[in-house]
C-alpha cells in the first residue's frame, strides 16, 4: 500500500488538489445564490379583512432594500377583452389614509413597509371610466393587481402580479379567489418592457390631458 501510494504520490495530490478545488467552487456558488438571493426584490400583494372585493390591498415590500412604488395597474379580464386601469389616475376624494403614500399610491417602502390601498370596489370605482364598479366586477372573470417600482440595488423597474379569480359565495357576495399563493415576481425582460410600456402610456396619457 505504501508503495502504491509513493508511486502514484503526484497523481494523488493533483486529485486533491482538484477536490479541494471543487469545494471552494461551490462555497463559493452557494454564498453567491444566497447573497443574489437577498438583494432580489420581492413585492407581496395580499388582500387583507375578508375574501371579498370589501377586503383590503395591500402591497408590501419583502426586499432587504428601499423600493420606490412607481404605479399600481388593475387588469380586469373579461370573457372577450382585457382592460386595464392605472390608480395613478384614481379620484381619491374621501379616503384619507394616515399614511399619505397609500393616498397617493407611490412612495418609498422600506423593507417590511406596506400601502393599504383601500378596498378592491374601491379601487376600481376611483378610476375614470371604469364604469359601475360592481357591474364590472360581476361581468368580470379575473381581476388582477400589478405594482411597479424601482429597487434600490439596481436601476430597473421591478414588478410584481397578483391575480384573483371572481367568483360568489353563498350570500351571492364576488369573492376573491387567489390564482396563486404568493405573488408572481415579474423579472423577465419580455414582460419588464410590457410593463416599462404601461408605463410610458400612462404618462403620455396624462400629458395629453393636460394639452
Amino acid at each position: 500500500m505504501w508503495t502504491w501510494l509513493k508511486e502514484n504520490h503526484a497523481i494523488i495530490s493533483a486529485l486533491s488538489s482538484f477536490a479541494m478545488l471543487g469545494v471552494w467552487m461551490l462555497y463559493l456558488h452557494l454564498f453567491y445564490s444566497s447573497y443574489r438571493h437577498q438583494l432580489r426584490p420581492k413585492i407581496l400583494i395580499t388582500r387583507g379583512g375578508g375574501d371579498t372585493v370589501a377586503a383590503r390591498c395591500i402591497v408590501t415590500n419583502m426586499s432587504s432594500e428601499i423600493i420606490f412604488v412607481q404605479a399600481v395597474f388593475l387588469r380586469l379580464s373579461y370573457p372577450d377583452r382585457e382592460q386595464v386601469y392605472s390608480l395613478s389616475e384614481a379620484d381619491r376624494k374621501g379616503f384619507s389614509p394616515s399614511d399619505r403614500r397609500s393616498e397617493l399610491v407611490q412612495g418609498p417602502l422600506r423593507s417590511g413597509d406596506f400601502l393599504d390601498l383601500g378596498s378592491f370596489e374601491e379601487l376600481l370605482s376611483s378610476v375614470p371610466g371604469s364604469g359601475d364598479a360592481r357591474d364590472e366586477l360581476a361581468a368580470a372573470d379575473a381581476l388582477s393587481v400589478v405594482a411597479v417600482g424601482c429597487y434600490t440595488w439596481h436601476d430597473r423597474l421591478v414588478a410584481a402580479e397578483r391575480s384573483f379569480r371572481l367568483s360568489r359565495n353563498k350570500a351571492g357576495q364576488i369573492t376573491l379567489v387567489p390564482s396563486r399563493v404568493f405573488a408572481r415576481q415579474i423579472r423577465s425582460r419580455a414582460e419588464r418592457r410590457k410593463v416599462a410600456r404601461m408605463i410610458e402610456h400612462e404618462a403620455g396619457s396624462r400629458e395629453s390631458r393636460r394639452i
